[in-house]
């Protein structure tokens, strides 16, 4: 928000260099981006070849090391010594035998690098472990000599095995080392089954070091995989953790492929990897190297700069191009803003740019009717529902036909051509069915018997609105097209109401009766029609479960009359919250004319009368108004009881209730008025210093510009730009009194730009800024 407003406060000029800008420069930084992208994945992927190919040729080397080694040992299998080696030799009593055996197994270790001890295993009485340096040794742990005998039980006759604990006195005795890596050969092979092996241990330092070849020094990973996928040797002597977790998450990603070769690019929390894997042909083992691709690409790290230098004088040129493109764009805009005055130079203008206003009223409007439409397609079937509801129950009575028709149109109900009728569903016997339930569970019952009417209507496609009215009572409006003559609608309403009874008596286990209203063609006449076949149903036969009443059929007989008028009263209570006094004495008018309609009796005048006067009241209770206050404290009931003439009545319900109601109403409307007001001018003279408009004024304190104005007036007896002009031309005389500030500045400080400040001073002073300094200067 605080950046979106800083870019508001800058000038058009400048926001349409910065967009020219953007639009310059994205492509330029695209191409330039997707130049060095796609150089750096081109450099990987060769330099990932390239690596592949030295690493196996390295591979090939150690291969062709290790194979040579086996092929060695493999001879030492036919050696003489060897080969006459039985159980009629005793190793420690046939010394001469003993030492050249001791003497072998010396030339042995030292003919290749790669050996670490030579050791000879043999089962004769006991199990012996022989190697030149230490002799013999009985091995005599349960553990070991099972370990050992089973090297003795495998098919091969040469084989590796990493899991022997090391021959004691070697470099491999160390922790690290306690587990080498052998290679074994069973002895003799010109006898089955062999009762002795040839072990040679490797040297895992010497491998060590083959295996740093492919990776640089101290950086990277390198290692060898068995072919259970476990570590046989790394390049990692110092065991360190960040290192064996960088071995292991590389291990891992190789596993993943599924590959027997091959190279990807692997990231880490250290950086980049090339990583090459492979297979040793001889061994089976899996050779893994992982070199850190700034290495890799160190001897072309100076190409990568190319794209970067592209991408710098590619936004130099942009820059030039926008600027050149931007005053070409704001000549027609500078042209019209210098027409009307506009200064840019002014400090207090900057913060509002030329199309600040038109800009943020659309946005706000926009965004007023994206949120209303919103709300209004959420809102629909509610507003629906209320608006038939205001409408059958008298509430829209102020509106014309012609208003109604459109309102319906919205919620897609034609209405040109049409006439209405009516059907009224009254559910009874609640008490008796469910006499376990709370009062207040009547709507539930009604809410139920409204969707079964729905569903009913649906079925046999019928777009009739269903109202329900939450007091076991729904209503259905039907519309049918002025084509169709009374007697055929009558017949299909029948009809309808007859398919609502059973299931409604099934599903409810109520009492059902429909009262059908009258037909007719104007929208205005449905709350009355309504109303009729209200006081129809009344007439019904309570030991009858289940009827259908025509509301006309019972007007017929003369069973029916409507001696109140509930609609007329409606409509007046509504004028009088209003606050519109022509149209509530209109109704007070009419409301007597239908009293005497109905009656000609005085008692029945007076008696609807006092129930109206009982009826306003309630209504004006309601929305927080104080009788006492209103009225005096005097007995209006009283003293509506005294008068004996209609006319008279008229006269003293319109002078003595009404009006004074009216100006209630008005005076709490006015009252919040004046409470806005107060809050506009605390505003006003905490910050006329700023740019203050009436549309801020009228969005912070909840109204709309034009009613905020015509308040203001009202209230302070000058509309809302002269107060503001007065405030800031008294503070700007306070200061050219009382302080020895600039004029400009001082203009400023008030919220003018100097020029206009200086012709509105003149305008309401006679007189300049400048001279009314010295005129009140001179006279202190």
């Amino acid at each position: 928000m605080r950046i979106r407003g800083l870019f508001n406060k800058v000038s058009f000029f400048h926001k349409s260099l910065i967009i020219t800008l953007l639009i310059s420069s994205i492509p330029v930084t695209l191409l330039a981006m997707l130049t060095y992208y796609t150089g750096i994945r081109e450099i990987e992927r060769e330099v990932g070849r390239t690596q592949r190919l030295q690493y196996a040729q390295v591979a090939e080397r150690m291969d062709a090391q290790l194979a040579r080694l086996k092929l060695t040992v493999n001879q030492w299998a036919y050696h003489p010594f060897l080969i006459d080696l039985d159980k009629n030799h005793t190793i420690g009593i046939d010394v001469r035998f003993t030492l050249d055996l001791f003497n072998q197994l010396i030339v042995m270790k030292s003919s290749d690098p790669l050996i670490d001890q030579v050791s000879l295993l043999l089962n004769q009485d006991t199990l012996l472990l022989i190697d030149g340096e230490n002799g013999s040794r009985p091995v005599e742990d349960g553990q070991l000599q099972e370990r050992y005998l089973s090297l003795l039980e495998q098919q091969q006759f040469i084989f590796w095995a990493d899991r022997l604990p090391a021959s004691a006195g070697t470099a491999a005795s160390s922790a690290k080392q306690a587990f080498p890596l052998s290679l074994i050969q069973k002895v003799p092979v010109t006898m089955e089954p062999s009762f002795g092996a040839l072990i040679v241990d490797l040297n895992k330092e010497e491998l060590m070091s083959m295996l740093q070849v492919l990776s640089p020094p101290e950086q990277g990973a390198a290692f060898i995989l068995d072919k259970e996928d476990a570590y046989l040797v790394t390049n990692d002597p110092r065991s360190m953790p960040e290192s064996r977790l960088l071995h292991d998450e590389i291990r891992s990603a190789v596993l993943q492929t599924g590959q027997q070769s091959g190279t990807f690019s692997y990231t880490s929390e250290t950086g980049v990897y090339i990583v090459t894997y492979d297979h040793l042909k001889n061994t089976g083992w899996l050779y893994v190297s992982a070199a850190p691709l700034s290495h890799l690409i160190k001897p072309v790290e100076h190409l990568l700069r190319i794209p970067l230098i592209a991408i710098l004088f590619g936004l130099i040129m942009a820059f030039v191009l926008s600027w050149l493109a931007s005053k070409q764009l704001y000549r027609p805009l500078q042209h019209l803003t210098r027409i009307f005055g506009y200064d840019h130079k002014s400090k207090g203008e900057q913060k509002k740019s030329e199309v600040h206003f038109i800009e943020s009223r659309w946005n706000y409007l926009i965004g007023e009717r994206t949120n209303l439409q919103s709300k209004l397609q959420q809102a629909t079937p509610a507003l629906r529902e209320g608006f038939l509801l205001q409408l059958v129950q008298g509430h829209l009575n102020s509106l014309s036909e012609q208003q109604i028709s459109e309102q319906f149109k919205q919620y897609d109900i034609q209405t040109e051509n049409q006439q209405f009728s009516m059907l009224l569903i009254q559910l009874y016997g609640f008490t008796n069915h469910y006499s376990n339930l709370a009062k207040g569970d009547e709507q539930l019952i009604t809410f139920a018997a409204a969707n079964i009417i729905d569903e009913i209507l649906q079925q046999q496609s019928l777009q009739a609105p269903v109202i329900n009215f939450q007091d076991l009572t729904i209503g259905v409006l039907l519309v049918s097209s002025n084509g169709q003559t009374n007697e055929k609608i009558k017949a299909g309403l029948f009809e309808l109401a007859g398919t609502f009874i059973s299931p409604l008596q099934s599903f409810l286990k109520l009492q059902v009766v429909v009262g059908l209203s009258r037909i007719t063609p104007y929208l205005k006449h449905i709350p009355s029609i309504l109303e009729d076949t209200r006081h129809a149903i009344r007439y019904r036969d309570i030991e009858v479960d289940n009827a259908i009443i025509d509301s006309e059929d019972i007007v017929l007989r003369g069973e029916h009359s409507t001696p109140y008028p509930f609609i007329t009263e409606k409509i007046l209570i509504q004028s009088i919250q209003m606050g519109a006094e022509e149209q509530a004495l209109e109704q007070v008018e009419q409301f007597m004319i239908a009293l005497q309609t109905n009656s000609t009796k005085e008692f029945a005048i007076q008696q609807g009368m006092l129930q109206l006067l009982g009826n306003v009241q309630f209504a004006m209770l309601q929305i927080g108004c104080n009788l006492q206050h209103i009225y005096h404290g005097a007995n209006l009931f009283d003293q509506l009881l005294h008068i004996r003439e209609p006319a008279a009545m008229l006269s003293w319900f319109q002078s003595t209730i009404i009006s004074p109601a009216i100006r209630e109403m008005q005076s709490i409307k006015d009252l919040k008025t004046k409470q806005i007001i107060d809050k506009v001018i605390v505003m006003l003279q905490e910050n006329y210093m700023q740019d203050i408009s009436l549309e801020m004024c009228a969005d912070r304190f909840g109204t709309y510009p034009q009613k905020l104005s015509v308040g203001f007036r009202q209230v302070v007896g000058v509309n809302f730009i002269d107060y503001l002009t007065r405030l800031r031309l008294e503070k700007s005389k306070e200061l050219l009194v009382s302080t020895s500030i600039k004029i400009n500045d001082i203009a400023e400080q008030v919220g003018y730009r100097p020029t206009y400040y200086n012709r509105i001073f003149k305008k309401h002073e006679g007189m300049t800024p400048g001279q009314f300094r010295e005129k009140h200067t001179d006279g202190s």
